[in-house]
C-alpha cells in the first residue's frame, strides 16, 4: 500500500484530469469520436473555457476535502457547495458550470433552510451521477477512521447521508456505496480482481437490506466479466447513475494502463467529463503508481488548488 499522502494527491489530482479531458466533449455523439478520438487537452468547444479547465466534477471533490478537513459536518459540506454555486469558489476562474439539475435543486433546499441530509432528489428521475463524483474524499476519510474499515451499517450510514445531501433516491445510495467501498479496497489491494471483490462484497450488503433489495438487480450486472468484456456498443455512456458505473468499470476491465482507461471513457462520449473523471481517480489507483502524462499536466489549470487542499486534509486530524 503507497502512503494516503500520495494516493491522496494522486486520485485528486486524477480527479481534475480525466474532468479537464472530458469537458470540451460532454454530450458528443460516440460516432463523431470514433472518426477523431480524444486524446489530448482542447478549450472552447462544448463549454466556452480554456483546454484544461475542469468543471463540477473536481469542484465538488475539492469542497468536499476542505470540508472533511474540518470533520464529518454536513451543514459545512453543504455551505461549501453553495459558496461554489453562488460565488465559483473551488473553480479554476471564480465561475461555476456544469451543475447537474438535482444538485442544483439539492443546493437551493439548503438555502431555503433544509436539513442537509433531506436536501436531495428523491424521484427516480434523481439518479444522475452528481453524487458519485464527490466520493473520493470521504473513502479516504473513512480509511482513518479507529474502528477500521469494514462495509458494515456504520459506514454505509456515513456514505448514504454524505450522498442524501444531493441524492436521496436509494439506487443512488447504492451506487456510492459501491464506488466508496471500490476506492478503498484498491488503496490497500491495487488490481481488477479486488476490485470485483469490492464490487461484490458492496451488493451482497445491499441484498440483506429490505429498503434495497428491490434495487440491487439494477446493479447485478457489475458481477459479471462477461458483461464487463462486452464490446463498448453496449455501454451507455449517460448521467445515470448505473450507465455511468457500467461505462467506468468497463473502461477499467478493458484496459491496463491509466492513461489508455481515461482516452477509452472520455470516447465513450455523452456525458465524458464525469465518467473521465472517475474513471481517470479509480485507475489512478488501480495502476499505482502512475505517470501522469505530461501534456494534460502541463495543460491543467488550478493545480495550485489541488496542492492547497491536498496539504491542508493531511495536515489535519482526518486524513
Amino acid at each position: 500500500m503507497y502512503s494516503t499522502s500520495y494516493l491522496l494527491f494522486q486520485s485528486v489530482t486524477a480527479v481534475a484530469l480525466g474532468d479537464a479531458l472530458g469537458v470540451p466533449y460532454e454530450r458528443q455523439k460516440r460516432q463523431d469520436l470514433l472518426e477523431n478520438p480524444i486524446h489530448a487537452m482542447a478549450g472552447h468547444q462544448e463549454s466556452d473555457v480554456p483546454a484544461g479547465t475542469w468543471s463540477d466534477d473536481t469542484s465538488l471533490t475539492i469542497a468536499s476535502l476542505v470540508s472533511l478537513t474540518q470533520g464529518y459536518n454536513l451543514y459545512d459540506l453543504m455551505m461549501r457547495y453553495s459558496q461554489w454555486y453562488h460565488f465559483g469558489d473551488y473553480t479554476p476562474f471564480g465561475t461555476m458550470f456544469g451543475i447537474g439539475k438535482t444538485t442544483e435543486a439539492a443546493i437551493k433546499r439548503f438555502d431555503s433552510g433544509i436539513d442537509p441530509q433531506l436536501c436531495g432528489g428523491t424521484s427516480e428521475m434523481a439518479n444522475g451521477n452528481g453524487a458519485l463524483m464527490r466520493m473520493m474524499p470521504l473513502a479516504f476519510y473513512l480509511m482513518t477512521s479507529p474502528h477500521g474499515y469494514q462495509f458494515n451499517d456504520r459506514v454505509a450510514k456515513i456514505v448514504h447521508d454524505y450522498t442524501a445531501t444531493t441524492h436521496r433516491h436509494p439506487r443512488s445510495l447504492i451506487a456510492s456505496g459501491i464506488l466508496t467501498n471500490v476506492i478503498i479496497r484498491l488503496v490497500y489491494n491495487p488490481n481488477k480482481y479486488a476490485m470485483l471483490r469490492a464490487v461484490k462484497e458492496s451488493l451482497d450488503y445491499y441484498r440483506d437490506k429490505t429498503e434495497f433489495a428491490d434495487e440491487v438487480a439494477l446493479f447485478a450486472q457489475l458481477e459479471d466479466p462477461h458483461f464487463l468484456r462486452q464490446s463498448s456498443n453496449s455501454i451507455k455512456s449517460s448521467p445515470y447513475v448505473v450507465d455511468t458505473l457500467n461505462s467506468v468499470f468497463w473502461c477499467l476491465m478493458n484496459s491496463e494502463q491509466y492513461s489508455i482507461a481515461v482516452t477509452r471513457a472520455v470516447n465513450l462520449g455523452n456525458d465524458a467529463d464525469t465518467i473521465g473523471s472517475i474513471t481517470s481517480m479509480l485507475a489512478s489507483l488501480l495502476f499505482a503508481p502512475v505517470t501522469f502524462p505530461q501534456d494534460w499536466l502541463k495543460a491543467l489549470k488550478g493545480r495550485n488548488q489541488i496542492k492547497v487542499a491536498v496539504s491542508s486534509a493531511l495536515l489535519s486530524n482526518y486524513f
